[in-house]
């Protein structure tokens, strides 16, 4: 990366922008300025979700898509939007994946408006072994597992980042009418956004 990293701690937006640059963080659509933060970065719904049986982790040497040829029910498309409905499991891979060097790893927290929302959610990475982390030197897609404990919640593509104000906290919501998909006024949600943290040597 260009500038000087910090040796330990977490970066400030100055350095994600420079990983941004140097293809360290991709983005199937591209990254916006929007999405970044004093020292973190928002993520964003992609296209694809699963239903599935129970939560996981995908452990050692497995990856997100091992597991679900093994717990998926069935796969749902969200580019003209889609509801996931409350009680159940989904998996949600991010328009957002990695490339770490091996010094630098990620941590990701929800809001806590998902616990006054009471809807479950957090990250998962290939090979992971704990959830919201994601190791030194990974290098992969990043998906979310959401699972609505009280209401079913309307989804699409993007419509989160570009849609609610995720200026303070981990995850947010907000209820509106989502223009791309042309559904009733319902809630969307901001996936998540991560704090990269370096000197791990």
């Amino acid at each position: 990366m260009n500038g000087t990293k910090p040796a330990n701690g977490i970066l400030p937006v100055q350095q994600i922008q420079a990983a941004i640059d140097a293809g360290m963080i991709t983005a199937d659509t591209g990254i916006d300025a929007a999405q970044m933060q004093p020292a973190s970065l928002d993520l964003r719904l992609g296209e694809e979700a699963w239903r599935v049986q129970a939560s996981f982790l995908p452990g050692r040497g497995m990856s997100v898509t091992d597991k679900l040829d093994k717990f998926a029910m069935h796969r749902i498309n969200l580019r003209d939007g889609a509801v996931l409905e409350c009680g159940c499991v989904y998996i949600v891979k991010l328009q957002e994946s990695l490339r770490l060097p091996d010094d630098i790893s990620a941590l990701a927290n929800p809001k806590s408006s998902t616990g006054r929302l009471d809807i479950f959610t957090r990250l998962i990475t290939d090979r992971a072994v704990e959830f919201e982390s994601v190791a030194p030197g990974y290098e992969g897609p990043l998906y979310a597992e959401i699972s609505p404990r009280t209401f079913s919640v309307l989804v699409c593509p993007g419509c989160a980042y570009r849609n609610c104000d995720c200026a303070a906290d981990q995850l947010s919501f907000q209820m509106m009418q989502c223009m791309n998909c042309r559904q009733q006024p319902a809630l969307f949600m901001a996936v998540r956004r991560w704090i990269f943290v370096t000197g791990l040597g």
